[in-house]
């Protein structure tokens, strides 16, 4: 266990937290993760959708859930208000390229005024202190010349996904500038900036490792749209780790840690998706192979990587899990899924086993 998983078990408990998104794949395991730390939470988010990890964990046993449009000003505001939180997680937005291409309305009505509904109740809401706003390693200018990014690159994009997060990245800043630090308010803000974040329990079935995990299951090839694309793999755990230590450090110094961060994995996570076919491969003991299928409509880079440097030295934080273990854990939690133990309890196993509980 790192510095920051074992101050982040100690500082949550008790610790009054609110979540957008918290339905979502990530929201869900940030949901278990929360519960099992102590604190006190409220989530705000559309219906968990069918056979979701939320919903086959009972996250509404765990979380004061809270159904609801981040669009819904409103709503959104009288949900963070009457809660008074300390903590706020924005998680909520349209995140897949390809369904902000298919919606683009949607996608810049959800991210970006998604986004200013949230800072407009922080400014309603004396108890928060500290707001984490998730956004994407999609925001860099992406040249496709092998980059590592850094969080002082370039922003720059042309799909809808790209495009609404750096709009969610300036409207961030413009908050923190002219409302919530000043003489009158200090709350610690800053915009985060994930890599591929993976985990057992992703439900939606086109997406790369259901989609590789399934036809393993089924005896079938895998279909990859691109297996010489490659991207930073990240643990949903460490990422989410990631998150909450920026939360508690803008707690203890909102001017020094008011900024965007990149948290990925270290170098060794920056693999094509034909390895990580590979891998998962080799841990599910399968001789399937892959096809390679047609493309989106969107392009996408071919190559794509964070530095995380800044992170790691200025945090304490640092991905704990490697990229075998990460893999192994997902390929683990498919198994023991289809054998059929509780989602909850596996998602437990994983929980307690990173933090030491």
């Amino acid at each position: 266990m790192t510095k920051a998983s074992l101050l982040n078990k100690k500082f949550y408990n008790g610790k009054r937290v609110f979540v957008t998104g918290h339905t979502g794949f990530k929201g869900a395991w940030l949901t278990q993760i929360l519960s099992e730390l102590g604190a006190v939470a409220r989530g705000y988010a559309l219906p968990a959708e069918k056979n979701s990890l939320f919903e086959k964990i009972d996250g509404a046993e765990l979380i004061d859930s809270i159904t609801g449009d981040v669009r819904d000003n409103d709503k959104l505001t009288d949900a963070l208000v009457s809660f008074d939180p300390e903590i706020v997680f924005h998680l909520a937005a349209q995140v897949t390229v390809q369904d902000c291409f298919n919606d683009p309305f949607l996608a810049f009505g959800t991210n970006i005024m998604g986004n200013v509904n949230l800072f407009e109740a922080v400014r309603k809401c004396n108890s928060v202190k500290s707001v984490v706003t998730i956004t994407t390693d999609k925001v860099y200018e992406n040249k496709g010349d092998g980059a590592i990014y850094i969080v002082g690159d370039v922003l720059a994009g042309a799909d809808p996904c790209s495009v609404s997060n750096i709009c969610v990245e300036y409207v961030a800043d413009s908050y923190k500038k002219t409302y919530l630090q000043t003489d009158k308010s200090m709350v610690g803000i800053s915009t985060v900036r994930p890599s591929n974040v993976i985990a057992g329990g992703d439900h939606v079935q086109t997406r790369l490792i259901p989609s590789i995990l399934n036809g393993f299951a089924l005896g079938k090839p895998a279909e990859l749209r691109n297996p010489g694309q490659s991207r930073s793999w990240q643990s949903a755990i460490d990422a989410l780790n990631g998150y909450m230590t920026i939360a508690r450090k803008l707690i203890e110094d909102p001017i020094k840690y008011s900024r965007p961060w990149n948290i990925g994995p270290t170098v060794d996570g920056i693999r094509s998706v034909g390895d990580i076919f590979e891998k998962i491969r080799l841990f599910f003991n399968s001789s399937e192979t892959f096809e390679v299928v047609q493309k989106g409509a969107i392009s996408e880079s071919e190559t794509l990587g964070l530095d995380i440097e800044e992170s790691t030295e200025l945090l304490g934080w640092f991905p704990e899990l490697s990229l075998d273990k990460m893999l192994y854990d997902l390929t683990d939690y498919f198994k023991r899924q289809r054998q059929g133990e509780s989602e909850r309890e596996i998602c437990l196993s994983q929980i307690r086993e990173y933090f030491e509980l």
